[in-house]
């Protein structure tokens, strides 16, 4: 039997993975047009493309891993070990994806005079493809061996100690927790350039408002709110995924089936806010979204004048 709390949080993980998904493939679906109608697609057009199937990905990763711990509590260890798999995998790719995009809006908006800066910012295509594939490959491939190696050693001890069923409980728990560790760690380097973009984009406003205030109203200048939008969008980033984590803590943790149904929750908010907050900030996809509404109330209004 479930709780009347539990049906709640299904609910709500029901109602944020849907807002995820139509807001990631909204955003996958209008780039892609653009990209069909221009026969090119420019490198944030490419970022947002791939961090919104990175992220639908995530999202029904959650809703997967919500449906077996509420209807499985102990779970099948193959369907726990494809989600596993598809989790981190997601989950790191969508983080180096918007670490692409946070190191992007620098590069683009921020204005340096060290001659490594413009000399990153002349390849600016470069760098973000290095970014897409380098460090992400290698993630991914650690990411795939710790977890290969945590299910090996689980079949193995589940072999072993089937004469101590607590002691094998006990060292699952314990290797399962330190292949957390080793996967989260992968998670430091994304991060860590996630909040240097954003304190050299602080660096790079405060600059340019020096130079502008005996001029014009630096508020009002397009290159000031450019900077204000970019460090917006990267820490509502950091601030999501720091909840992720939080919600990730809960959810591992086992403090009860509700705290984990609890935690699913506060993680889905982090690939469906971000991405909204995204939509809202970006021109094309903003203005996108207010016509695809505006048509939607004008066709819900003819069939409500029909009945």
């Amino acid at each position: 039997m479930h709780s009347h709390e539990e049906e709640m949080l299904l609910v709500l993980i029901a109602g944020v993975f849907l807002i995820g998904v139509l807001g990631n493939g909204f955003m996958a679906l209008v780039n892609c047009i653009d990209w069909a109608k221009r026969k090119k697609l420019s490198a944030v057009d490419l970022i947002l493309v791939v961090l919104a199937i990175s992220r639908i990905s995530l999202l029904c990763t959650m809703k997967w891993k919500s449906f077996l711990i509420t209807f499985f509590q102990n779970g099948f260890i193959e369907d726990q070990r494809i989600v596993d798999f598809l989790w981190a995998t997601s989950h790191i790719s969508s983080i180096w994806f918007a670490t692409s995009l946070s190191i992007f809006y620098f590069l683009r908006i921020a204005n340096f005079s060290h001659p490594f800066f413009f000399w990153l910012k002349w390849r600016i295509k470069q760098v973000i493809c290095t970014f897409l594939v380098g460090p992400l490959f290698f993630s991914l491939i650690s990411e795939f061996l710790l977890l290969e190696k945590m299910y090996y050693n689980r079949s193995l001890n589940s072999r072993e100690n089937e004469r101590n069923e607590s002691q094998e409980v006990q060292v699952n728990k314990k290797q399962y927790f330190i292949t957390q560790i080793g996967i989260n760690f992968l998670n430091i380097p994304p991060f860590f350039l996630s909040i240097v973009s954003c304190f050299l984009l602080i660096l790079s406003l405060w600059k340019h408002t020096q130079r502008m205030q005996p001029k014009v109203n630096a508020s009002r200048d397009p290159s000031t709110m450019a900077h204000i939008r970019a460090m917006k969008a990267t820490l509502s980033f950091l601030i999501l995924l720091i909840l992720y984590y939080i919600g990730l803590y809960i959810t591992f943790k086992n403090f009860s089936r509700l705290s984990s149904i609890f935690g699913v929750v506060i993680m889905a908010f982090y690939p469906s806010g971000h991405t909204l907050i995204l939509i809202l900030w970006n021109s094309k996809l903003r203005l996108t979204a207010l016509l695809v509404w505006g048509q939607m109330k004008c066709y819900l209004r003819s069939i409500l004048g029909r009945w």
